[in-house]
């Protein structure tokens, strides 16, 4: 198995860290991000002590900070030749509305808007691999999320699985978007479903919505195992555009499925972010 120098952001906890030690012990260089050094210490010496030739890395990221985003790309591409894997993790779901440095609603700026910036600046050291793979970590929540463009600075009413349930369907959309874009390149994009999300979203749910989730909820663990699959197995080297739970394909929602809502969340993001559209 060829070895691959692969990036997990919000990699200290959760699927994050399962899977950066599951590709770790796989014998791939993972790196992973976490908004402070020492977070990601404890989680380095782990691997390193459990797998002794084990390659991995933490690395400062602020997904809230556009600043933060750029300076990290800028670093990265002068400190690496290629990224063969980017596996879009980061998550957060505060209870209480929340804003990033720069002006957004925590969740879909934190969640979604920092993962497509942060893409869209490493797609020319993604596409130095020959052939490269990014993952996108969604939820089976995208299916309750809708997206509302005059949400997106938090000027409306904060309902926290509103929110979370809006900036995972965001991230599905990307990843269909970019698989679109990405198509006469070597890189392919996906998404998944880890079942190791913010266990606090779920249990804030309706009763009903909450026991209807509850049988794909699962340890970290389980989710990293989707994401590793997405990762490295050869046979999904050619997969784009899919979304997965449990390691095998799965249906997405309508609105997820939705190409003219991809393609206009893809040109405001752009717009939002400064950056070039494909």
């Amino acid at each position: 198995m060829k070895t691959k120098t692969i990036l997990i952001t919000g990699g200290e906890s959760g699927v994050g860290a399962a899977t950066a030690r599951a590709l770790a012990a796989q014998g791939h260089k993972v790196l992973f991000t976490c908004r402070e050094p020492e977070d990601g210490l404890q989680l380095c010496n782990d691997i390193s002590s459990a797998f002794p030739r084990a390659s991995i890395k933490s690395l400062s990221l602020d997904l809230a900070s556009f600043s933060s985003i750029r300076l990290f790309a800028d670093k990265l591409q002068r400190d690496y030749d290629q990224i063969d894997v980017l596996i879009n993790n980061a998550s957060i779901a505060p209870l209480t509305k929340q804003k990033t440095r720069d002006g957004f609603e925590a969740q879909f700026g934190g969640n979604y808007l920092g993962h497509f910036l942060l893409t869209q600046l490493l797609l020319d050291i993604l596409n130095e691999a020959g052939k490269a793979r990014i993952v996108h970590t969604s939820s089976m929540m995208h299916w309750l999320g809708n997206i509302d463009f005059g949400s997106f600075r938090g000027e409306k009413f904060y309902d926290p699985i509103r929110a979370y349930a809006q900036s995972k369907l965001a991230n599905l959309l990307f990843s269909n978007e970019l698989s679109r874009r990405l198509k006469r390149t070597k890189i392919t994009s996906n998404a998944f479903h880890p079942a190791g999300t913010p266990q606090e979203i779920y249990f804030n749910l309706p009763r009903a919505a909450y026991l209807t989730v509850k049988p794909f909820l699962a340890a970290p663990e389980e989710g990293a195992r989707t994401a590793v699959l997405l990762a490295t197995a050869p046979h999904l080297s050619e997969s784009t555009g899919k979304y997965f739970s449990k390691g095998e394909p799965a249906l997405a929602s309508p609105r997820a499925r939705n190409e003219d809502l991809a393609l206009k969340l893809y040109e405001v993001s752009a717009g939002l972010c400064q950056v070039e559209a494909l």
